[in-house]
C-alpha cells in the first residue's frame, strides 16, 4: 500500500514539473480565420538554442496539423526587420500571411518540491523491532520558472489577433519545455479556430 503512494506522489511530481500554466487565451471579436499561405513562428529569446526549439516545436506541431509554417530564425535576421514596412517586404518574399510571436515576460527563482524517496531501517529479533525511514532522494531544488507571451498577427490588421499568458519551469530543460510551450499553444489556437483547416 505504502509502495502505492510512493510511485503516486512520484509520479505527480514529474507532471507538475512538466507542466505549462496557461490563462485563457483572448480572441479579437471580429476575427475570422482565412486560408494563410504560411505562418511564420518567431521566438523573441536572446539564447538562441531555446529560441531554435521553440520555433522549431511549434512550426513541427502547426504542419502536422495541415497548418504549412515556417521558424524565423533561419529566414529573417533581426536587423532586416527593423520596421512593419521592412517586416512585410520579408513576408511578401517568403509567401507569408501569419505571424505567431513569442515574447519573454520575466523569469523568476522559485523553490519546487520533489518527492522524497525513503528506504525502511531496522533492527529486529525475536518479534521485537525497531526502525525508522531514512531519505534518499528527493527534496527542495531551486528552479526557474519563465513567463511568456504568446500573440498572433495576421496580414488584415496591425494589432494582434490572439493572444495568450504561458509560464513554465526550466527544471527539466529548454528542449522539454519548448515541447510543453508549443504544444499548449497549438492546441489552444487550433480550439480558438484560428485557421482553415484543410
Amino acid at each position: 500500500m505504502k509502495m502505492k503512494y510512493l510511485l503516486t506522489a512520484i509520479c505527480l511530481t514529474v507532471v507538475l514539473q512538466c507542466a505549462v500554466v496557461a490563462q485563457s487565451p483572448w480572441k479579437a471579436s471580429d476575427y475570422k480565420p482565412e486560408p494563410y499561405r504560411k505562418v511564420m513562428v518567431l521566438a523573441k529569446i536572446s539564447d538562441m538554442s531555446a529560441r531554435q526549439q521553440l520555433e522549431d516545436r511549434t512550426v513541427k506541431l502547426l504542419n502536422d496539423k495541415g497548418i504549412a509554417a515556417m521558424a524565423a530564425y533561419s529566414s529573417i535576421k533581426p536587423s532586416r526587420a527593423t520596421s512593419r514596412e521592412a517586416f512585410l517586404a520579408i513576408a511578401d518574399s517568403l509567401r507569408v500571411d501569419a505571424l505567431v510571436v513569442y515574447s519573454v515576460n520575466g523569469a523568476e527563482k522559485q523553490v519546487q518540491q520533489t518527492a522524497t524517496l525513503s528506504v525502511g531501517v531496522g533492527v529486529g529479533m525475536y518479534g521485537g523491532f525497531a526502525g525508522t525511514s531514512v531519505p534518499i532522494a528527493g527534496g527542495a531544488k531551486m528552479v526557474t520558472f519563465v513567463k511568456l507571451t504568446v500573440d498572433f498577427f495576421n496580414r488584415a490588421s496591425k494589432d494582434e489577433q490572439w493572444s495568450m499568458q504561458l509560464g513554465g519551469s526550466l527544471a527539466d530543460g529548454t528542449d522539454k519545455l519548448a515541447y510543453t510551450l508549443a504544444k499548449t499553444t497549438v492546441k489552444a489556437m487550433i480550439k480558438d479556430k484560428l485557421f482553415v483547416l484543410k
